[in-house]
């Protein structure tokens, strides 16, 4: 029996489903919103490093935990089969994300307008200041595309990292500041079943996008953020 992941917005939530650009009815799935050059979407206030997605990850195991966890983007429906909306197209957005990703600064508030790409943040309790601290904190702050080649596929896919896994139970291990508990012994690429107090049984990621100061390709841009994994039970 298959093992299904839920991606919601909040702890413990509903599956996540916001409206995206396509021929109607159109499909659903996650959207960052609106991004200016020079900025970054979520943004909230960009001089004080606010602003992001939230993403929690489970799954509906209830014997083992799910295994091999990792990140990664690919061309727009190739896997959901989604009709296109953009003004390009799908491979031209994938195109052009990745080579944002690649040219990237690591600017964590774009400060420069030098950052550019799909970036994932997976420390579950980094504070404001912190978050999307790619130069300071490379292991837990990914940018699809980096080196060009780096999360652009199974092979290249980012790990998930143990500091991302959170419980709704306080299991002793402290808290990440927004009302989720720290499990004893998260283990990388690992999400726990229900409960799970030793490994998580969330993984809390943050998302944004950037765009640098140059860039001249308006619309809208859809690529598949694809999670895989691993499962016996």
């Amino acid at each position: 029996m298959a093992v299904l992941l839920t991606v919601s917005e909040t702890l413990d939530g509903a599956q996540i489903a916001d409206a995206l650009a396509a021929p109607a009815p159109g499909p659903t799935g996650i959207d960052l919103g609106p991004v200016v050059n020079g900025s970054y979407a979520p943004v909230i206030l960009r001089t004080a490093n606010t602003g992001h997605q939230k993403l929690y990850i489970r799954h509906d195991g209830t014997i083992d935990p799910i295994t091999a966890v990792k990140f990664f983007i690919q061309e727009y429906g190739t896997d959901t089969l989604f009709a296109y909306g953009g003004p390009l197209s799908a491979a031209a957005d994938f195109a052009n994300i990745v080579a944002l990703g690649s040219a990237s600064g690591s600017s964590k508030n774009n400060e420069g307008g030098a950052s550019g790409g799909l970036w994932i943040d997976m420390d579950a309790d980094a504070v404001t200041a912190n978050q999307f601290d790619q130069g300071t904190f490379p292991t837990v702050v990914k940018i699809f595309g980096d080196s060009g080649t780096d999360g652009v596929d199974l092979a290249s896919a980012f790990d998930l990292q143990p500091d991302a896994l959170v419980i709704d139970s306080d299991q002793g291990s402290g808290n990440d500041g927004e009302g989720a508990f720290l499990p004893s012994a998260p283990v990388i690429n690992q999400i726990g079943i229900n409960g799970d107090g030793v490994l998580g049984d969330n993984a809390k990621v943050r998302m944004r996008i950037y765009l640098p100061t140059a860039y001249s390709n308006g619309g809208y841009h859809q690529v598949e953020f694809v999670i895989s994994y691993s499962f016996t039970a």
